[in-house]
């Protein structure tokens, strides 16, 4: 009895142990497990189980966390065949975060999994992972099919074998797959297969893939297609990824309908002929990740053709911030039917760009509204502070053509240095200077013009302000009328609200001076020429008169006006001017005028001129008139003035028009001046003169029609040894006795009629009436004379002594000047 008392207290004591155990078996499972899966680098969170009927293990609930990525299991049931997951949820944490907020957190090590070689299977019904990476959980459902072997269905569909040290999977992925936990492009398509290796610290993934891309914006359908194999290792300490995407074969194209932008035909055959469809990219060395910062070697986008190419190389950013921090090189080589080459080198560094570019062309595209031919462009860039405001930048370039055509304007060998920079206080600045051998505008030309222009201008101020300071020159000016050589135009602007510029003008000697200012309203200006010598117009007036010369005088004026309302009025001084035509000599012309001019009409209101002399042969002088202009049409009136002793008058005189008869009237006129060749002819004529003659100007020359001369009072002819005369009456001694009559005689009355011709003809019918005292008989004599009046007047001139003495003069003027 005692035995069997002794063997039942010691199973009660045995159950009320078990007991005990059971009802603590918590805090002991805890106590228990804790420190063995902490050697695995588990941590125990909860745990809740307890046996069932069977005495299978039942947990309703198990927590667990390894390398910051946590585990929560529900509804296991355990045996020694089996181990039942209900559910379980999988929290996989931002490594990047939790390293950036705990810099103590401790390291991934290398896995040193201690698995038994005997154990129930698992199979997990529903396993729900949420991370980062996806918008949606991921749902899967894991059965082990022998021991650490398992197979992976539902959202994902994969075979995962775990070693003590390595866990390997292979993953099939298509975009049906995919998008049930992330959001994938419409139209997109893609599949692959993948081989992934985990030791604890580094994933190892190794794919086929087989993938498409297809966008349409309206008519136009992009594509990219990409195949081929990748692989890439993710190492979780240092947070580097590498990636070996070169053996993929990733191709980009667009159908015919993309360039089809525009309706104008010429634009999209233009269009068509530049730009290639079908383009191959190419990632030829790894792609890193270090911690947040993205590395590429070199990328090249290649025509298919082989023909352009676009590199980018050394890129590196940081994902945080990729614009600010961006580093890469980018090389473009393209060529194409109507670019002969473009090349771009471009280096960005973080906000900074510095490029240098080359563009060829053979010809202009027809299209534009120019054309140009043998097209250079050539120039380096220089950004700072790319993203930020101010930006600060350079501009160098060279542009040439060797022939451009603009409307009616054509340019031969153009060249142009444009060199520009904007300051980080956003003030630009701008030098251009630019040539061409010639200019051709209808039928004017510009031979060997140069330009210089700069621009400064503060950006800064909301407002466009620009100050402009440009020279251009050019060898030679050539219209139709004149030619002018030597010119110079100086010009100093300012660009606000309207432009208001100044104009310094030289050309052939002359100078002027220009200001306008223009805006949308009205364009005034104001045109100033300062007092110079109206000698330096020779070369302007020859071209149209070679016989004009000037040799003395000034000219000054001032014109204002608005070139929109097509207005202006001005005053032109000319004071002691000085000419020659031909052997014509005018001496000390002096005239202020004042003109307005008026939607294409220009009008000078009466004015006053003088002239001091002017020497024809006959010599005039004290002569003075009105000019004025009326309709674009110049006239003279009352012109009178002082000739051969006597006075004359002209009633008008409008040297533009086709046809026109003039009257000029004389008076008082010496008639020893006006029929007395030289001292030696033996024949003298005195008295006073008056007359009318009606001057016809046409086409065909200068004409006098039924002209008059008469006497003013008495008169005298004296003809003393005068060998002509001698020997008439010696030949015609019938007519002796009549002739010597004319050697002495007092003139009562002489009227002549006068015709010229425009040839230079001048017909006199002379009819004399007069009384010789001494041999007291009345006279009435008619005579006929013709001479080539141009021929006179010639021979008068050569006999001017006055006349040559000023020619020289001139001369000698003209010599000191040139």
């Amino acid at each position: 009895m005692s035995f069997k008392r002794a063997c039942v207290g010691l199973l009660g004591v045995m159950l009320s142990v078990v007991l005990l155990a059971y009802l603590f078996r918590l805090p002991l499972t805890s106590w228990y497990l804790t420190p063995m899966l902490g050697k695995n680098g588990v941590e125990l969170h909860c745990i809740d189980w307890s046996l069932t009927r069977k005495l299978d293990l039942s947990i309703d609930k198990l927590c667990l966390t390894y390398q910051g990525q946590q585990i929560e299991l529900a509804g296991i049931i355990a045996n020694k065949q089996q181990v039942t997951i209900s559910r379980a949820n999988l929290t996989v944490s931002n490594l990047a975060d939790k390293q950036a907020s705990n810099s103590t957190q401790t390291e991934f090590k290398k896995l040193a999994l201690t698995l038994p070689e005997q154990r129930p299977l698992i199979s997990i019904q529903q396993l729900d992972v949420v991370s980062p990476f996806t918008d949606n959980p991921i749902r899967l459902a894991i059965h082990e099919k022998r021991l650490n072997h398992f197979t992976v269905s539902r959202d994902l569909n994969a075979d995962v074998v775990i070693a003590n040290y390595e866990v390997k999977a292979s993953i099939a992925l298509d975009d049906k797959i995919a998008e049930r936990f992330i959001e994938l492009p419409k139209d997109s398509h893609f599949t692959s297969e993948s081989q992934l290796r985990f030791d604890g610290i580094t994933v190892a993934i190794e794919s086929v893939i087989n993938a498409n891309y297809q966008h349409a914006f309206e008519q136009c359908e992009l594509s990219f297609t990409t195949q081929g194999q990748a692989s890439a290792k993710y190492q979780l300490n240092q947070q580097h990824l590498y990636a070996d995407l070169s053996a993929l074969q990733n191709q980009l194209s667009a159908n015919r309908d993309c360039l089809n932008t525009t309706a104008n035909q010429q634009h999209q055959s233009f269009i068509e002929a530049q730009f290639p469809l079908n383009w191959q990219l190419q990632i030829e060395q790894p792609v890193t990740v270090e911690g947040e910062r993205l590395s590429v070697p070199i990328v090249k986008l290649l025509t298919t053709e082989g023909q352009s190419e676009i590199t980018v190389s050394n890129t590196t950013l940081s994902l945080l911030d990729p614009l600010a921090s961006l580093n890469s090189q980018v090389g473009i080589d393209f060529i194409s039917r109507d670019i002969d080459e473009f090349k771009l080198n471009a280096h960005l560094n973080e906000k900074n760009v510095t490029a240098d570019f080359q563009l060829s062309l053979g010809s202009h595209p027809a299209f534009l509204d120019f054309k140009a031919d043998g097209i250079q462009v050539s120039g380096k860039l220089s950004v700072n502070e790319l993203l930020s405001k101010p930006t600060v930048g350079k501009l160098t370039a060279d542009v040439s053509a060797k022939n451009a055509l603009l409307a009616d304007l054509k340019i031969t060998e153009f060249t142009s240095h444009i060199d520009t920079q904007l300051s980080d206080e956003q003030h630009l600045s701008a030098k251009v200077s630019s040539q061409a051998k010639s200019i051709n505008y209808n039928e004017i030309q510009v031979l060997k013009i140069k330009n210089e222009l700069s621009v400064n201008s503060d950006l800064s101020v909301g407002e466009l302000f620009a100050d402009i300071d440009a020279k251009t020159t050019a060898a030679k000016l050539i219209t139709p009328k004149v030619t002018l050589n030597k010119l110079s135009i100086v010009t100093n602007a300012l660009q606000s609200r309207a432009l208001q510029a100044t104009h310094h003008v030289f050309a052939d000697g002359l100078e002027a001076l220009v200001s306008h200012h223009m805006s949308k309203v009205a364009h005034p200006f104001e045109l100033v020429i300062p007092e110079q010598a109206i000698a330096k117009f020779n070369p302007i007036i020859s071209q149209f008169e070679p016989l004009v010369t000037i040799t003395d005088g000034v000219v000054s004026g001032i014109i204002k006006g608005d070139v929109n309302l097509q207005q202006a009025k001005g005053d032109i001084r000319i004071a002691k001017l000085a000419a020659l035509y031909n052997d014509y000599l005018a001496n000390d012309f002096n005239v202020d005028i004042e003109g307005a001019f008026n939607s294409g009409q220009l009008n000078i209101v009466p004015t006053k001129f003088t002239l001091n002399e002017l020497r024809a042969g006959a010599v005039v002088k004290k002569v003075q008139g009105r000019l004025n202009l009326d309709n674009n049409k110049p006239c003279v009136s009352k012109v009178t003035g002082h000739v051969l002793g006597g006075a004359f008058v002209v009633n008008q005189f409008c040297p533009l028009l086709d046809s026109q008869t003039v009257t000029a009237k004389f008076e008082n006129i010496d008639a020893s001046k006006l029929v007395t060749l030289d001292a030696e002819s033996g024949i003298s004529l005195s008295g006073r003169l008056a007359g009318t003659l009606p001057i016809t100007i046409n086409k065909q020359g200068i004409a006098v029609k039924q002209g008059q001369l008469v006497n003013q009072g008495e008169g005298k002819l004296l003809i003393t040894n005068n060998a002509g005369f001698e020997a008439v009456k010696a030949q015609q001694q019938e007519l002796s006795t009549t002739l010597s009559l004319l050697e002495n005689l007092a003139i009562k009355q002489l009227k002549s009629s006068v015709d010229l011709k425009p040839d230079g003809w001048l017909h006199l019918g002379v009819n004399l009436q007069g009384y010789n005292e001494q041999q007291q008989q009345a006279v009435n004599f008619n005579y006929n004379h013709e001479e080539n009046v141009f021929t006179l007047l010639r021979a008068l001139r050569l006999s001017d002594e006055i006349t040559q003495r000023v020619e020289k003069e001139y001369a000698k003027k003209g010599s000191d000047n040139g």
